[in-house]
This record gives C-alpha cells, structure tokens and sequence, in this order.
C-alpha cells in the first residue's frame, strides 16, 4: 500500500477540528489551530490554490506564516513539504495539534481581509485539507475574545452553539461544504426579509449612516423572489448577503447559500434618494448575479468541478453557460421584478454589446477558447487583452440574449432551458457542451448545430441586430467618442498626465506607437491631462496630425498622432415603431413578473 494510500485509510474515520483565533488581528493575522487524532501513518494536508468561482490559481498558502505541529505532550511533529501547497504530517501516537497563521490584506470577495474594522474570510484561505477526510464532519470553533464587544459573526456556516454575538462552535458536512461558508465579523448593519418561504440576511459592513438599508432589502427581496419563483423553489434553507463597502471596488462570489459582494458605497441609495440611478442598477444586477449562481454553476455546474480538484486549474468550456447565461439574466430578472423600466433594461443591455464588441478580441477568440483559458488569459489580462480576448461574460450574455429571443419566437424562452437543466442536472454533474446544446435545440425544436458552430466555435459577427428588430428594438451604429478617432483611451483621472490606459490595434494610436501607460503631457506644444484630453483632441478633426510629447518610462518622445474618422464600433438601442406581433414580442420579452 502506498503512503498516500495509507494515510487515506487512516483519515477517512477523523473529524477534523479548528480553532480561529484573533489575537493579531490588528496586524492583518487570523491564528488557527488544526487538532488531530493520533495516526501510525501520519496525515497529508494542503491548502487550496483556487476558489471555486475564481478561475486563477491564487496561491493561498503563500499567506500561511509559522506553520508547525506538537503533540498533546508538547513534542514536535515533523511537517513535510510535497509541493508548494501540500505537507505530509509525521506519524505521531499522541492527538496532535497544528498550528499556523494566516496573513489576510486582501481586500476582495475571493481572499481573506483582517484589521481594525473587520474581519472577513474564505474557507480556501483558512482551513487545511485533511486528505481522506474530506466526507468526515470539520468543526470550528470561532473564538471572539480578542475582538471588540459589538463584533458580531454572520456566515451560514451551520452553528453547533454559539453566543448572542454569533461566535462559538460551528459544523460543516464535510470540507467542500466547510470552505463554501464565507465568515464576516464586524460592527455591521443588518437586514431581514424572507423570499420563497425563506430568510434572508443582508449584512452591510463600512456603509455610510445615511444608506437606505430598508429600501435596499426590500428591492433585493423582490430579484429573491422573483429568482425562486422562476425556479419553483429555493435550493437552500437561509440565504446571506455580505456587502462589505469601500470607495470603488466592484465584484462577487457565489456560494451555496450566501455571496461575497464588494460595491462602491456612495453609489448605494440614501434615504432621501428616488429612483434608481444608474450605479445602484449596477448593484441590483449584481445581486441578482450571483443569487442566480445558486442554481447556474453552485448546483448546475460542469463535471470538471466536482471532486474538489483544488490543487490544479480545471478547466471546461462552458463559462459561457454558467456566467455568460448569468450575465445575461442579472439585468433581465432586475428589470423582471419591476425595479428599472424598459429604457433602462435597454440601457443595460446596451453596454453589455459595447463591452463585448470595442476592440478585436472578437475576431481573435471564440467562445469556448474564452472559456478553455480563462485561466491563463481570461483572470491574466495584459495591455493587449481588448485586442486578444474576448469575454464569457460579455460574449456569452450576446449568445444568451440571442438564444433567448429566438426560443420566444417558437413560445419557449432561455428560462425554460434553465429550468430543464436544473431539473435533469442540478445537483449532478454537466458534461461538455453537448448536454447544453442538446436541451436547447430540444426546446428550439429544430437543429441549431450551425448557430453553435458559429456563436461558440467561430469568431464570426453574430446578428444580434437582426434579432433586436424583430423584437422592436434598433441596434443604431455610434462612435466609441464624440469627435475624430485617436484609437487609444486614456486614465481620465490623472491630473498630470493623459496615461494611455488602451491602445486599439490598426487605428490612430497603434499606428503613432503609443503604448499602454505611456504619458502624454503635450499635444502641439501645449499641456494636456487626463481630464482635458477628449476635450482637446474634439477640437480637431478627421486628419490632422498632432505633435505629442510623451513619456515612457523617464524619457521623453515625441510623436505624431493623426487623427482618424469616428469609430462606430458601438452601438445605441432604441425602440423602433413596429406591428402588433412585434409589439407583443417586445412585451412579453420585457414585461416585469
């Protein structure tokens, strides 16, 4: 027998134990304590390299600081490094405890975060994988003395006995369920509401005093169940939103019953605020998102996700599916519950085409490549991504939308395969493509293999704009900016510089050889910054040439830009006079649930 063998047999009758504590919070640490029984074989443990719903291999255990192991009588156990994430732990005949501490300065939905003003945390960042034991019962228990009194715990990880406060012992039916528990402690503010027969919490951490915590909840409870309606049910029996607030970040992460958010926090309502601005929009669409990852991707998801392949990328091709299909429905089930009107939805929609279709990743990557790497290209961009790559998200939200209105063109909709791939695959693991496409040509009911070909395995233009006008909506070619064409964007926000943020391929930028961060000071011998820069270059036009000084890494150039003619590479959707089917199309498509 092996010793991996082995060590599996051994650990497969464990629970393993964990103990969080606090006492470095203040210098970004979390401290945790593993305890195990004793083993005449010894036990191999590791720490995840990625987060499910993250597609890049993060490396966590580069945070672990202080690793090492003693017995019950304080002698030291041997840990062995396999790889740079894995340890074997030496056979030892006394219970044995681990003990090792995390750094935690991350800032995000997929890491871990610790200091003065919280505490936020993945179980992937914190809890070692005990080999073999991964079925067995993990308990944890969640020690807050060092804390401040009014830190409270919010996670959905299911509680054994805890405190008013919420800390104590937790449990977990095995590792995969005890790392898809996000934890937030902190003095935040709190909302309930329950949707489809089930309670929700929304936890704000960092919001300004005078956010509309009601209203938001209130409008989130009707995505919720407008969500569960569609679906004919919850997959789960409590449900935990995690707002942690800052100036700008934007992002989120699915879980199996709560997510991770991260917003601006000014852009969330106040209390005298009417309407829906466009950023709270951005919000609602986001919780919308990941609250239909519950079903598409967290149950619905592709076979190379199961069996906890945490220590390796796992790659499918079918991103487009579980986000792009997402991405797709975020801004519809907001408009499907009534909060934003048609202009709005259309509005939305409009910028999804635009962010898929600005440079020529297009033309470079299809679909399925986007999805295949997104590991290496997707999660890694670099200066040249808009003119290499093209999203899943953005590109997959176009396929999405299409699909959709061709199925309601034949009385069905992209909601109804949904359902059927809940219903035949949630819970149980989706092969490649050809289980997707078979549900939907089952409910197009007719071939579609030559759309496939093209929308997923082809860099083809797809016809979104003859589908929109059936519909009763044109797609309206505009210029990307107002005035000539200098084929680059720069960092509006710099007030010494313009600092070239992207350069286009085969337009005015590209040709004059400015490159990403290069820093234009200069246009014809006068200053020029990132605020003024769309100002300046509208005061000229298709033609001209311009004498830029530049800087690129401490040394000044010069160069010439000629400006080209508008490009219209973007586009405005706008309702277009239609006859009563197309009315009734367009209705039906749009109407709030």
């Amino acid at each position: 027998m092996s010793q991996s063998a082995a060590v599996s047999q051994a650990t497969a009758r464990i629970e393993p134990f964990y103990r969080i504590e606090f006492s470095g919070h203040h210098s970004r640490y979390l401290d945790v304590t593993l305890r195990l029984p004793a083993s005449s074989s010894g036990y191999r443990l590791s720490l995840p390299a990625w987060i499910p719903g993250s597609y890049l291999v993060r490396d966590f255990a580069r945070h672990l600081v202080g690793k090492h192991a003693e017995d019950a009588r304080g002698r030291r156990v041997a840990i062995t490094p396999v790889d740079q994430q894995t340890w074997d732990l030496a056979a030892h005949d006394e219970p044995v405890a681990v003990h090792y501490r995390v750094y935690c300065a991350d800032f995000s939905v997929r890491s871990a975060h610790v200091d003065s003003s919280h505490v936020f945390f993945n179980g992937t960042s914190v809890f070692l994988r005990v080999h073999g034991a991964e079925q067995a019962r993990h308990e944890v228990v969640i020690d807050g003395q060092m804390l401040p009194d009014e830190w409270r715990v919010a996670t959905t990880l299911p509680a054994i006995a805890v405190d008013e406060r919420g800390f104590g012992d937790f449990a977990a039916a095995g590792y995969e369920a005890l790392i898809d528990h996000p934890v937030e402690i902190a003095d935040f503010v709190e909302r309930q509401f329950t949707a489809g027969g089930v309670l929700h919490r929304m936890v704000f951490t960092n919001a300004l005093p005078e956010t509309d915590f009601d209203r938001i909840a209130s409008d989130v409870a009707r995505i919720c169940e407008t969500e569960i309606e569609l679906f004919d049910g919850a997959p789960f029996d409590e449900y935990l939103f995690l707002v942690a607030l800052d100036e700008s970040g934007f992002g989120g992460l699915e879980h199996r019953d709560s997510t991770a958010l991260i917003f601006p926090r000014a852009y969330l309502p106040s209390v005298t605020a009417g309407g829906v601005s466009k950023e709270y929009q951005r919000f609602l669409s986001l919780c919308a998102h990941e609250y239909f990852h519950n079903w598409n991707v967290k149950r619905i998801r592709p076979a190379a996700f199961a069996g906890l392949p945490l220590d390796r990328p796992a790659t499918t091709r079918l991103l487009w599916v579980f986000e792009g299909f997402t991405s797709y429905f975020d801004d519809w089930l907001v408009r499907h519950a009534g909060l934003i009107d048609e202009t709005q939805y259309l509005a939305a929609l409009e910028e999804t085409i635009n962010r898929a279709m600005r440079g020529k990743g297009w033309s470079r990557q299809t679909l399925e490549e986007s999805s295949f790497y997104a590991w290496t290209r997707f999660y890694q961009q670099d200066a040249n991504a808009v003119n290499a790559i093209v999203s899943y998200y953005t590109r997959g939200a176009i396929v999405a939308l299409m699909l959709d209105l061709m199925l309601r063109e034949r009385g069905a909709s992209l909601m109804d395969v949904m359902r059927r791939l809940w219903e035949h695959h949630g819970e149980r693991p989706l092969l490649e493509g050809e289980q997707v496409e078979a549900l939907i040509e089952s409910a197009m009911g007719e071939p579609m293999g030559e759309f496939f070909d093209r929308a997923l395995r082809s860099t083809e233009t797809l016809d979104v704009a003859g589908l929109l006008a059936r519909f009763g909506v044109a797609m309206l070619p505009r210029a990307e900016q107002g005035g000539p064409d200098a084929g680059m964007r720069v960092d509006e926000r710099d007030p010494q510089a313009a600092r070239v943020a992207l350069v286009f391929e085969d337009r005015p930028g590209a040709a004059a050889g400015l490159a990403v961060d290069d820093r234009i000071i200069a246009i014809d011998g006068f200053a020029v910054n990132g605020g003024n820069w769309g100002e300046r270059i509208a005061r000229h036009r298709a033609g001209d040439r311009l004498a830029l000084h530049v800087f690129r890494q401490g040394r000044l150039l010069e160069m010439a830009l000629t400006l080209a003619p508008e490009c219209l590479n973007q586009h405005r959707l706008q309702r277009a006079a239609g006859d009563i089917k197309t009315e009734a199309r367009f209705a039906e498509w749009l109407a709030p649930h």
